[in-house]
């Protein structure tokens, strides 16, 4: 596939990135898209630990890298690291391999949180096997579902392993809750009903092969490793499959791990939700299909290489033909405001080289990376508000976190982002971010108000501003000699404020 315009370039840039920045997709017309993709998979990963570290000794006060050190040191490599799409596929990652420092025993381990993130980032395009595994052992994961400390069962005490990550790990994590043919649609019953991947007996016996697993260091920056006393030794049998007595507990993970892969739902499984997460939140049974075949065999005989699963998503002929109906998502609100910051080349104040910002951040997006409130994600995949989207059997999972007061909130925010950039400071604050806005201004000094949106197209909808937007910034825009910062806050925030910039889809 070669980029042959600049809304092509543009909208695999919105997709494959945090959202591009001015110029970027100049640059990639004419290019083929393999190229961009094998650059970027092979830039050094960008470390959140270290970025976190970097935050914690600028700012110099505290006794530990707190949340909002954290979060910080995300937006930095999100608005300035150079391995844009491995960034993005991680964190379309940790909303499936959800942790979050909402729970209460995370809260204060803020650089677990980064290095968790880390994780995530290292597979992003290897394999789902190891990145299973790793997410298995990962000491933020056994605190976070409880099977850190998980002991064998005691028929004296009435003592049972604890189940919560065997069922989530199934749940959410491999196979799902139903049996999925391989274009991700519910095999039924009898009755129309869709079939369990699972019983609850198989639950119980996935929890006695989660035993006996502890964290090896305080921090909880160190896999875990296995106590062989608090390990159930016994016979088991889960989904079919049979763990023989006395197999330690490292052979008995690595059988889950084949296990799961192999299912015949995780592809199709895990392949919709990487979708949802990265270009549409309903794909066409035929997208599904297609990308799950390639998670169960790369070309090469591979089964779960993810490199080649993101590569499918990302090049699927729906994503550049399917019409707006089966080809869109709404953007997550914390994508929109980073979109924004890239779009308009963000910069810290007073020249610091690093970003600090507060936690308002939180408040106006209903989210923030790695703190859902719960392993099920800020919103569940099947999300369908009612009206338009519940009436045409869609989901818009996104909309979940989206009620008036969140939108008013992100208006207001938009509206005082583009304000405090028109003031007249002398002395930028470290504290803030400060955008470029500039050329905007010259644009409207010139009473060019083509000029202006067409700007404004490129930079925030792929070159394809959708005529009724385009329309209303002409009717509200009249060529009065004012001050062109004004202009600039009331059209940019029409235009950012509007469903179009909210809703990505396939406008070609």
């Amino acid at each position: 596939m070669q980029f042959d315009s600049f809304a092509h370039a543009s909208r695999w840039l919105d997709l494959a990135t945090f959202g591009p920045k001015k110029g970027e997709a100049n640059i990639l017309i004419n290019k083929r898209a393999k190229t961009w993709f094998d650059e970027q998979v092979a830039l050094p990963t960008t470390s959140h630990v270290e970025q976190c570290q970097k935050q914690f000794v600028a700012q110099g006060y505290g006794k530990r890298p707190s949340k909002s050190t954290r979060v910080r040191a995300w937006l930095d490599v999100a608005f300035y690291s150079k391995d844009q799409l491995r960034q993005r596929v991680a964190y379309a990652l940790s909303q499936i391999f959800v942790a979050s420092d909402q729970d209460p025993n995370l809260a204060n381990h803020a650089p677990a949180i980064a290095n968790y993130n880390d994780l995530l980032c290292q597979h992003a395009f290897g394999n789902f096997r190891d990145l299973l595994k790793d997410v298995s052992v990962s000491p933020v994961m056994g605190q976070y579902l409880s099977m850190v400390g998980n002991k064998k069962g005691d028929p004296a005490s009435g003592r049972r392993p604890d189940e919560n990550y065997a069922r989530e790990i199934m749940q959410l994590f491999s196979i799902g809750l139903y049996e999925r043919d391989l274009d991700g649609t519910y095999y039924l019953d009898g009755n129309g009903k869709p079939i369990p991947c699972y019983t609850e007996k198989d639950i119980q016996e996935l929890a006695r092969v989660f035993t006996g697993w502890n964290h090896a260091d305080a921090d909880l920056m160190v896999p875990m490793v296995n106590n062989a006393v608090d390990h159930d030794r016994g016979e088991k049998s889960v989904l079919g499959h049979r763990f023989p007595k006395d197999m330690p507990a490292e052979q008995e993970m690595d059988q889950v791990m084949d296990m799961l892969l192999h299912h015949p739902s995780t592809a199709p499984n895990i392949c919709h939700g990487l979708i949802q997460r990265m270009t549409t939140s309903n794909p066409s049974p035929d997208y599904v299909r297609r990308v799950a075949e390639v998670f169960l065999d790369n070309g090469m005989g591979v089964t779960g290489d993810l490199k080649a699963v993101v590569w499918a998503i990302l090049t699927d002929p729906d994503v550049y033909t399917a019409t707006p109906t089966t080809m869109s998502k709404v953007r997550e609100p914390w994508l929109s405001l980073v979109s924004i910051y890239r779009a308009l080349d963000v910069k810290p104040g007073a020249g610091s080289t690093v970003v600090e910002t507060d936690l308002v951040y939180l408040k106006t997006c209903n989210q923030y990376p790695l703190g859902s409130p719960s392993v099920f994600n800020f919103f569940l995949p099947d999300y369908a508000p009612k009206g338009v989207v519940k009436e045409n059997n869609l989901v818009a999972p996104e909309l979940q976190i989206v009620d008036w007061s969140h939108i008013i909130y992100v208006h207001n925010f938009i509206y005082g982002l583009i304000r405090l950039n028109l003031q007249k400071l002398s002395a930028p604050l470290a504290k803030e971010l400060y955008i470029n806005v500039e050329e905007f201004k010259s644009l409207i000094a010139a009473k060019n108000i083509e000029g202006f949106i067409q700007e404004t197209s490129e930079r925030f909808f792929n070159g394809a501003m959708p005529t009724p937007l385009k329309q209303e910034l002409r009717k509200h825009y009249n060529g009065m000699d004012l001050n062109p910062g004004k202009w600039v806050q009331r059209l940019l925030f029409i235009a950012l404020a509007s469903p179009y910039f909210h809703v990505q889809e396939n406008r070609a």
